[in-house]
Order: structure tokens, then sequence, then C-alpha cells
């Protein structure tokens, strides 16, 4: 950032959210709208160790907005990215969330284009890892993925379908009554960009069912 990042440049932005692994800032750069994305210290950790990691996860997850957004993803701009002070600046973008938006939303043909959307990444190895609808921002009436903090380069069946299983969970915990309608939109779009439909859905039930395992064992235990 010109100047650098001062006590008084902070002092002008505004917090949108305090997450555990980040801090959301809302703001100014260079004359254009802006989110400030901040990652903070964790005190558990020996501090060059915590330096190291946080810059490092700043660079990875900037590097795949990056990559996403060049294939033709709708992924915020990245503005800046400052790995020793672990800051992204990136595209403000005006709009509700996905999960806001189905209170009310009718259309839900638009899920076909986040399924088309995830599927050219996972073609070009990137797997977002925290794919909710609370990640999904309606702007300009299109859906932008945001919050790559947990995203990821694979091209292993595993983690493509660990990614729309995470989405499956989303809507089915968020708007169960519209999940077989959205997760049927959806994925539409990803087999037609992946041809990987099938595969895809055999491994998301093989990780429910892994899922239910747990649940089951733990429960028994309880009792």
């Amino acid at each position: 950032m010109e100047g650098g990042r001062g006590r008084n440049t902070l002092e002008k932005l505004t917090l949108l959210k305090r997450g555990s692994e980040s801090l959301i800032y809302r703001g100014m750069f260079l004359g254009i709208e802006s989110i400030f994305k901040i990652r903070v210290n964790k005190k558990y950790r020996n501090v060059e160790l915590d330096k190291k990691i946080n810059s490092e996860r700043t660079i990875n997850e900037a590097k795949l907005m990056y990559s996403a957004l060049s294939v033709g993803v709708n992924t915020p701009a990245i503005l800046y990215v400052d790995p020793d002070n672990f800051e992204i600046i990136m595209e403000f973008l005006r709009g509700p969330t996905m999960k806001e938006v189905l209170r009310q939303y009718e259309d839900l043909t638009i899920f076909r284009n986040v399924g088309s959307m995830v599927g050219t990444m996972h073609n070009h190895g990137i797997v977002h890892g925290d794919l909710t609808t609370n990640n999904m921002i309606l702007h300009n009436n299109q859906v932008f993925l945001i919050d790559f903090g947990l995203a990821k380069r694979s091209t292993e069946i595993e983690d493509l379908g660990t990614d729309v299983h995470v989405f499956l969970r989303s809507i089915e915990s968020i708007h169960p009554e519209l999940r077989d309608k959205i997760f049927s939109y959806f994925m539409e779009g990803y087999h037609n960009i992946t041809g990987l439909g099938e595969e895809i859905e055999e491994k998301v039930n093989e990780i429910r069912m892994r899922g239910r395992y747990v649940d089951e064992r733990r429960n028994k235990n309880r009792n």
C-alpha cells in the first residue's frame, strides 16, 4: 500500500467481521472501495512460525483467487498483497450473500452457474475448501465466490468430492426445503464442465456414509 499501512490508515477502515483466522475491514484503497483481509496472530504458536504460516497462507490465498479469476471464475479482483502484514486488499462487491438471498429468491437455476464455476475451478486444480452459501455474493445478478482462506491445489477426487460435500451440507443445514433443486442445478452445471458428475456424487455419498458411521460410533460411546 502506498505510504505503508499505518495506524491512521487502519482507523479509517470499518470492521465488518472478526473471525478466528482474520479480520475483515471495508475501506478505500487508491480511490477504490475495497475489502481488507488481515490474518490474525495466534498466541499459542511460536512467533516466527506464526509469521511464516500467516505469510504463506496470505500468498497462497491471493494466488488461488487470482488463478480462479484468470480462468473465468467470478471472484473479487486482488488489488494488493502484503505478506509481511498478512494482508490482502481486494475489490469490494456490493450485494447480499446467497444465504441471505435464498430466503426470498425464486430462480434457483442460478446454481447451475455456481456448479459451472466450481467445475471450472476443479478442472484447473483449485479446491475452494469452504464452499457455503455464506461465501457466495450475488453482485449484479451474478454469483461471486469469496473467502479462499482454506483453498488449496488438488485434483484428487477425494478433495473435489469434499468440496461438493461441504456445499451440499451448507444447503441442507440452511435451506433444507430447497436442497434437492439447488443440488440438482449445481451438479448439472458441474457435470457440463467436468464430465465428473456421477463420480463426484458417488464420492459425496461415500463421504456422507463415513460421517454417519463416525456419528453413530460417537453416540454409541456416549451411551
